[in-house]
């Protein structure tokens, strides 16, 4: 289960990734931000069990917590730049610097998210949490 767990876990970076727009409009991102806390819930429902306490289901915790990653960047970004951050993925165009630095910057962090939580979780499950 523990790849599942992972994959799982980069649910909102898949969707940046693919269809950002869907983490902007609030008709999706009410959907996403409620499989998200769903997500968490199971997360945590599985760390404090004992067949979860030493598996990846900590990973399961990311989405929401990469999706408020993306929230208060895009915050930051709308208060700065005054628009919403554009797609940059396969565009060339000029003109996108801001929106490149806003999606590289979301990406890493929140690809450092999805790899540190799970270990973080884990670590705390072998201290006894």
């Amino acid at each position: 289960m523990d790849p599942f767990y992972f994959v799982i876990g980069g649910f909102v970076i898949f969707i940046f990734i693919f269809k950002m727009e869907m983490l902007v409009r609030k008709e999706s991102f009410r959907i996403i931000l409620g499989i998200s806390f769903l997500l968490f819930l199971i997360g945590l429902v599985l760390h404090f069990t004992e067949a979860g306490r030493s598996s990846l289901s900590g990973a399961l915790l990311c989405p929401l917590l990469s999706l408020g990653l993306f929230r208060l960047l895009r915050r930051v970004f709308l208060r700065w730049f005054k628009h919403e951050p554009r797609d940059t993925f396969f565009n060339w165009n000029l003109g996108l610097g801001e929106d490149r630095i806003f999606n590289i910057l979301y990406f890493a962090m929140a690809i450092l998210l999805w790899m540190v939580v799970p270990f973080g979780m884990e670590q705390l499950a072998k201290v006894g949490w």
